[in-house]
């Protein structure tokens, strides 16, 4: 059965903590390929201080260009509404049927607030979770969280794995304003899309 991952995220702008993870995952989790999923309008982020979702999609592109197994995905932007989640994993099974077994990638903070979904449980039922950490983060809130009902009897769905990176799409769009360099940690094509396109000056 194909192994597919779905890395979701505003990507505000996509960075290389980004393609890190999605690597590391696909390689632990012996994924056949990842789909890079933007999402269009987020319930849990201020969209008035997010850039416009094409710039978005076209900053996915660019970061993942030529890199093999990793495909960029228009379902959520394309979707009226709110962009949750558990849609967006129904709407993939209706597309892949029984063929393939889904994993959702993301960070410990975004696992942390799932009870607070919409559908959590049913999300539990569409797929696996493959949960990225940076350096140092303290998973004490995460061990609480899943030593209760309802998730204490989904912790085997729920994967954590240690990365090396700790880079921020917050920290790289103040630096991006106050004018210091970000190349280090952002894709120098993305880069240079941000600087054309003058994104996070004010």
């Amino acid at each position: 059965m194909k192994r597919i991952g779905i890395l979701g995220g505003t990507f505000n702008p996509i960075h290389n903590g980004h393609l890190a993870l999605a690597a590391a995952a696909k390689e632990e989790f012996a994924l056949s390929e990842i789909i890079f999923m933007p999402s269009g309008n987020p319930p849990h982020k201020n969209i008035d201080k997010v850039v416009d979702k094409e710039h978005r999609y076209d900053m996915v592109k660019l970061a993942i260009k030529n890199k093999k197994d990793f495909s960029p995905s228009r379902l959520e932007l394309d979707r009226e509404g709110f962009s949750y989640a558990v849609d967006t994993f129904n709407d993939l099974k209706k597309k892949y049927k029984r063929k393939v077994k889904l994993f959702y990638i993301m960070g410990l903070d975004s696992i942390n607030e799932i009870l607070s979904w919409k559908k959590p449980l049913e999300l539990f039922t569409l797929c696996e979770f493959i949960v990225g950490t940076r350096p140092g983060t303290k998973v004490r809130t995460f061990k609480r969280l899943v030593k209760f009902p309802p998730l204490e009897k989904e912790v085997d769905k729920i994967h954590l794995m240690e990365l090396k990176e700790d880079i921020s799409s917050s920290d790289i769009r103040k630096k991006i304003k106050d004018g210091k360099s970000v190349l280090k940690v952002v894709p120098k094509t993305v880069l240079n899309y941000i600087r054309k396109e003058g994104l996070y000056d004010t």
